[in-house]
């Protein structure tokens, strides 16, 4: 009687947990699939996007600390949202989540934070330039409904987890650091040709 009731016991447990790596296997196909098509989507058009629509306006600097203003803007100039303080340190990181395009690339600013913030901290910027569940800052005209539901895609994949997003996309991780603090200037967040962040001076 034990040894049917151990195998029984096996059993049960052996199909759990194979209709729990099944479940995994299907949730993953799934996400990687979707990930996948929305990427298709964008890599095959015909557009430039080289704006991000982010600005980092510096506000000052002393031997301690930091601070900025960080802005996120529509692609008609209308703001969206924006996040301000001071951070102890000498430089800002700013740290972007960028899917490379055939000119230009989709940039997902993700967080902010100093050089002596500790390690996987910062302010998570995602929610700043959120607008009804899409990234407003690539509310272009010039996209299709369905390259819009690629970006809104990609972006409500990239807000979930980040790190999971970066591991079953082509999208990479970029930092770009503000050192010099001169009051009031502005710093735009570009894209260079090469694929590369830039802060440049509004």
């Amino acid at each position: 009687m034990k040894i049917i009731k151990n195998r029984k016991c096996f059993f049960s447990i052996f199909s759990f947990v194979s209709l729990l790596f099944l479940f995994i296997f299907i949730i993953v196909n799934f996400y990687s699939l979707k990930i996948e098509y929305a990427e298709k989507k964008l890599l095959n058009g015909n557009f430039e996007i080289y704006n991000t629509g982010c600005i980092v306006k510096a506000l000052g600097q002393n031997t301690e600390s930091v601070s900025a203003t960080v802005s996120f803007y529509l692609p008609d100039g209308k703001p969206l949202g924006s996040y301000e303080r001071s951070w102890h340190g000498w430089e800002l990181k700013l740290e972007c989540i960028v899917l490379q395009l055939k000119k230009g690339a989709l940039v997902f600013p993700y967080r902010i934070f100093s050089d002596e913030s500790k390690y996987g901290t910062g302010i998570k910027l995602f929610s700043y330039y959120l607008k009804n569940g899409y990234p407003a800052i690539y509310d272009y005209s010039f996209f299709s409904d369905e390259e819009k539901d690629a970006v809104k895609t990609l972006f409500s994949f990239a807000a979930f987890s980040p790190n999971l997003f970066l591991t079953f996309s082509s999208a990479k991780k970029q930092t770009v650091s503000l050192r010099r603090f001169n009051p009031d200037t502005e710093y735009i967040l570009t894209v260079s040709p090469s694929g590369s962040l830039l802060l440049k001076t509004n």
